[in-house]
Parts: C-alpha cells; structure tokens; sequence
C-alpha cells in the first residue's frame, strides 16, 4: 500500500482547511490498516526484515499450544470444541488471538474437519481445506468422538517462548538452564541417566539426599526402586550407590561398592548438602548392563576357562539350563543340562523333546555299546543269616552301588553265596530283574552244596530293571535253616559312541639286530579296535631263521593280544586274516608291536602291514 498526502499548501488557498482534514484522514486510515495487519486482526501483504524472514521462513504455528484442542467425547446440545488461541504465520501474514474459542459440532455428519484462520485471527471450521487450514481432525456423529488430530501437511510449529522457557527446564533433574546449549552440554557430558532415573528431588533436607524413583537392569532382571532418601554422613565425602540385585540406594564414605552402580558424590558440612557431583551413567536408565551380570546378547567371548550358565541359581536347582541355538523360522536347538535326569540332553524341535547327548538317532553313525565296569573290592550288596523260605520275591536295591551312569546299566555281575543247613534238591535262591519280570530260567539259581561243609560261590548276570533292584527267593530247608550273601563284581554300563572307522599302519625299513628283537609303539592307532588283516615280510638279503611277531596292549609290553611265531623268512609274507581284538590299556590310541630275530647272523629288515576297524 501507498500513502498520498496533499502538501503544496500556498498563500491565498481557499480550500486549505480541506486538504489538512483529508490528509488526516489518510494518515488515520493507513495507521488503522497497519495496526489490524500487526495485530493479526486483519489479513494483507506486511514487509518483514530480512533478519525477520530468517526466523519465519515457513508457514507455521507460533507455539506448539497455538490453536490446540483436546481428542475425546463432546457434549450436547451443542458439542462445542474448545480450541486455544494462537498465532499464526501464513508466510505473507500474522494471525492471532488471545482467547479461545468455542466451534460447534452440532448437525455436522460424520468425516473429516479442517480448522483454519479467518482474516481475524479467530479459528473457523470446515469441511474442505481452505488458504489458512492449520489442523484436521476426524468427528464421528454416532460417538461424538473428535480423534485423529493432526498438524496439517506443511504448516510447521515454530518456537515461541513458552517453548523455549520449557526447553530451560529439566524436571527430571531439577535444574533450570540459562541456555539451550547449556542443557545439551549436561546431557553429553555428564553421560546422565536419560530417563532421569534417580534424578535429585530436590530441595534435599538437611542431610537427607532426596532421590527420585528409578530402573536398575542386573543382567536380564529389572528392578524398580521408588522415591526416597538416604540419610548422609555429615563433614564427610558420602558415595551414593544402588545395588543392581535389589534396587536399594545406600551410601558410605569409603568409596563406591564393586558390583553396585554409582549414583552421586556428596560433599556435606555443618549438616547440609553443599556439593553432589552426578556419577549416573547411562547403564542404569535401562540401556546397558548393571553390576554383577552381563548384558544379554552382547557377549563376544571370554577370556575366561568357564562360562557360568544361570548363576542365581540356588538350593535344590532343578530343570534344564545350557546354551540355545537361534534357528530362524525354524525351531531353536539347545544343549542343556538336565539337572532332574543328571544328563546333558539336547533337542532339535524348539524343546518338544529333549534327549539324552549319544542316544542312537545322533549323527556320526553313532552306536551303542556296553562297558563292563570291575569293582577291585567288591561291595556286599546283602547278607542275612538264620533264613527261611521267602514268601514272595524280595528286592535289593543296587542304585546306591551304581553311581550315575549317564546311558544306565543293562545288566550286574553278581558273586552269591547260599548255604542251608540240610540242602535238598529244592533248597536255592533264584534271581531276576527287578522291577516285576516274569520268572527267570533255572541258570540264574543257586544251590545250596555242603559236600566240605563250606558254601560254594556262584557268580551271575541278571538283567538290570530300571529302577536298579534285581529281585530274588529263597528256598529253605525249613525255618532259621538258610544264609546268604551277595558281592557285587561289576556292572554293564551303556555307552554310544561314533560307529567303526578303518585304520591303517604300514611300516617298512623296521631293522632288527641278529638274534635280538625291537619294540614299535604305533600312535593315531585307536582305542579299541578289531584287526581283520595283518601281513608282515622280512626284506633283508640272507635271512637263515625263523622270526616271531607279537602285539601288546600296555606300554610295558606285557599284556599279550595276539602272536605268530616261527615265521620262516624268505618265502611267501606271512598274511593272515583271522579277525582278533586288540586294545589300548593306556587309551591313548596306541599298538605295541615286537618283532624277535632268531637269525644269530644276520640283522633282519622288515616291512608290517596292520588293518583295523576301530571301535568309539
């Protein structure tokens, strides 16, 4: 706009009083106009300074609580929508109002509604978006319901002061800043507590520190602790701390605990607080590990020999524990230990069913076998004098006797003496599994034979029942006319292992002196092993005796499996493929071979071939 005023005022003008009034008028006009355009009471171009233009270089509402209004139900008859005043910039024009406003629903159909800016600063409503819409919002008629408020696309919220003074304060810790700056200088250098988990309430008492409630994360366990204080040492540095386990804040003035976190340093004099140094880290606002545990999923490995798998476990722990496979769209796989069974298991469908680690559907060809474990001093299992005829089977309980074979035992080796007083071809004890199972056979009796008067030792192998009793009954000459007396020799333990493997050694160039021998330890051998094939030759020049070749168990080369003796040299190998069993004493996957020279003249070269399938 352009302001003409009349200004050649001459001597002798007739109309000068006129001319004075109608620039007034314009003067007045034209103030009129700029006030209601500053004043947001009336809309139209205004020129804003460059420095202006900086700041409001977008459309947008000036405060974030301009024009705003509450979601929810409305009343009738009415159904007034109270909405806040505001300002607004259009990016050519300022609106604004100091009071709310009340905008009616009433008869208005269910669906979208735009709030926007009429030439007075004042909120209207419409169904259609109009120059100056700055919200939207849904009305549902049937509910009454106002929901889905939203700023509407483009229109940004510009700080006004009110924001900015709420960006000053920090209720979660307290304090108010001088600048914006001055905050976000705290936050990245004091590394705070981001949730203000125990924040200061302040003003502290005394010498009572105030906290506010907090989080405190002990490996995979969240802990709330709510507001409080801590009464504190006076003169003194106190260290205030929380413990991860429980929650509870605590203080002392040695230094802060190993295995709690550190809160706040508190300098106190003359029964007042006069220093807090703020210790919080970000740990404890839920986002890393507390003290005493580690943070799940962020371990890499350890230096460590041992990795404790659920360490608050306490008493008489039962279930599984052990580690857990990831395995995408597909069931996790887990090794656990079972401590209810005393087994490592593992499962391969999530946990619908759990085995025990070398049952037979392992990969690996995996194969049961049975080891049978000796008793060097065997235990008497029973020993009862003075007997008559049992009425019934009777048990005897081997599980206290077995310690805790991981695959259980299949069968016992039992020493039994019997004697009666007047044996008879009806007087002996007869044995089975226990558990129930039919009668045995005649071979797991024993018959009571005093021909010297002394009882003759019977030994037997009965089944096993998997309760680990066996079960027996005696057949007596009469009342108080029968003793008798069980030894354990040993058991049958089940075992698995990986299924057969071929093995090989083949040896040339083996020098034996002229009427002498030499011993070859073989390593990478195995264990246990069953030889189908064993060839060995001497090579050397003018062989004129026979040789000996023998295989041995131990390291003292005394425990004998196998031999071939007066091997004559100089004719066909001596090959043969009689299958025999050998073993290593020392499990240590060795063979001992010896050769003997009888040749008193000439040194002997030999060449062995050994052929093996081992055994787990």
């Amino acid at each position: 706009m352009s302001v003409t005023l009349f200004k050649a005022f001459i001597q002798g003008m007739t109309d000068y009083i006129a001319q004075h009034n109608n620039n007034y008028s314009v003067i007045e006009s034209s103030l009129n106009y700029i006030l209601g355009v500053l004043t947001g009471q009336a809309g139209g171009d205004i020129s804003v300074p460059p420095g202006l233009k900086e700041i409001f270089d977008r459309e947008g509402i000036i405060g974030i609580g301009s024009y705003d209004f509450d979601e929810g139900t409305l009343t009738g008859p009415d159904y007034l929508l109270e909405v806040a005043g505001g300002a607004y910039w259009s990016g050519s024009a300022f609106y604004s109002r100091l009071e709310p406003l009340n905008l009616s629903f009433a008869g208005r159909s269910t669906g979208p509604y735009y709030i926007y800016i009429d030439s007075s600063g004042a909120p209207a409503l419409s169904a259609a978006v109009q120059d100056t819409t700055i919200r939207s919002l849904h009305w549902d008629n049937a509910t009454k319901v106002i929901s889905s408020k939203q700023i509407y696309p483009g229109v940004a919220i510009l700080f006004d002061g009110d924001d900015y003074a709420d960006m000053l304060t920090s209720a979660a810790r307290g304090k108010t800043y001088q600048k914006v700056a001055d905050r976000l200088e705290d936050l990245e250098t004091g590394q705070d507590a981001f949730a203000g988990y125990y924040a200061q309430d302040l003003p502290h008492s005394g010498l009572n520190f105030k906290y506010k409630a907090g989080k405190v994360r002990n490996d995979s366990v969240i802990t709330d602790t709510p507001a409080g204080q801590v009464a504190l040492t006076d003169n003194a540095t106190n260290y205030v701390e929380v413990n991860p386990a429980d929650g509870v804040v605590s203080k002392n003035t040695v230094g802060f605990t190993s295995g709690r976190i550190p809160l706040y340093l508190v300098a106190t004099s003359g029964g007042a607080v006069t220093t807090v140094t703020d210790k919080r880290t970000a740990a404890i606002a839920g986002t890393g590990g507390g003290g005493g545990g580690h943070t799940q999923g962020t371990d890499t490995g350890t230096t460590a020999t041992s990795f404790l798998v659920d360490s608050d476990a306490s008493g008489s722990s039962t279930g599984r524990a052990g580690i857990e496979v990831e395995n995408g769209d597909d069931p996790n796989a887990a090794v656990k230990f079972n401590r209810d069974s005393g087994k490592w298991e593992y499962t391969v469908d999530g946990g619908a069913t759990w085995k025990s680690l070398g049952e037979a559907d392992l990969s690996l060809a995996a194969q049961q076998f049975t080891r049978f474990v000796t008793q060097e001093d065997p235990p008497e299992v029973h020993n009862e004098t003075g007997r008559g005829s049992s009425s019934s089977y009777e048990t005897i309980d081997l599980s206290s006797y077995l310690g805790s074979p991981q695959f259980g035992v299949s069968a016992v080796l039992l020493r039994v003496f019997f004697k009666d007083s007047s044996p008879g071809i009806n007087t002996g004890t007869l044995f089975k599994k226990g558990g129930g199972a039919f009668s045995p056979a005649v071979a797991f009796t024993v018959w009571s034979d005093e021909s010297d008067a002394e009882p003759k030792p019977a030994d037997l192998m009965i089944p096993l029942g998997d309760d680990e009793t066996i079960e027996f009954f005696l057949t007596a000459s009469g009342g108080d006319t029968a003793d008798l007396q069980v030894f354990l020799l040993g058991w049958f333990e089940t075992v698995y292992g990986v299924g057969t493997q071929e093995k090989t050694i083949t040896q040339a160039n083996i020098n034996c002196p002229a009427n002498s021998r030499v011993d070859l330890t073989f390593d990478a051998f195995c264990d246990r092993g069953l030889v189908h094939y064993l060839r060995v030759e001497e090579t050397s020049g003018n062989p004129v005796n026979v040789y000996d070749i023998h295989l041995y168990a131990d390291s003292g080369f005394s425990t004998l499996l196998y031999k071939a003796e007066g091997i004559v040299p100089g004719e066909d190998p001596f090959e043969d493929w009689l299958p025999f069993w050998v073993h290593d004493a020392g499990a240590q996957r060795q063979l001992r071979v010896r050769i003997i020279n009888h040749d008193a003249s000439h040194a002997g070269v030999f060449s062995l071939t050994i052929e093996a399938e081992q055994f787990a």
